[in-house]
């Protein structure tokens, strides 16, 4: 089948702002920092008293204590934390320059009840 669309008839010519890498540039410095964060929090993880404590407090729905636990880790940026039967997810969003630039997003199963997040 063949549509019509009236106004695209002829490709439009945009212009675009010169590139400048500078915010990227910044952005990536910060989020090396972020990355450096994510690693800290997944060697707690990998601890096995921590785990079954976050494991628990997630499976009663204990959103304070999942936050607390998290938060003991002692990373500098602020964790958003959710979780589900099958697993937790982490959200750490970073600012740069005033503004937010930056989000690391990490899913870390341990249950296997096969729903999406």
């Amino acid at each position: 089948m063949y549509y019509h669309y009236p106004n695209t008839q002829f490709p439009i010519n945009r212009q675009y702002p010169p590139v400048s890498t500078a915010t990227f540039e910044h952005s990536v410095a910060v989020f090396q920092k972020t990355v450096v964060e994510a690693s800290t929090i997944l060697r707690k993880f990998a601890d096995s008293l921590f785990a079954h404590r976050l494991i628990s407090a997630a499976q009663t729905g204990n959103q304070q204590e999942v936050d607390r636990l998290i938060k003991s880790i002692g990373v500098s940026t602020p964790v958003i934390t959710k979780f589900t039967p099958d697993g937790v997810l982490l959200t750490i969003h970073t600012q740069a320059q005033g503004s937010q630039c930056c989000t690391l997003t990490m899913y870390l199963r341990w249950g296997n009840f096969n729903r999406p997040y």
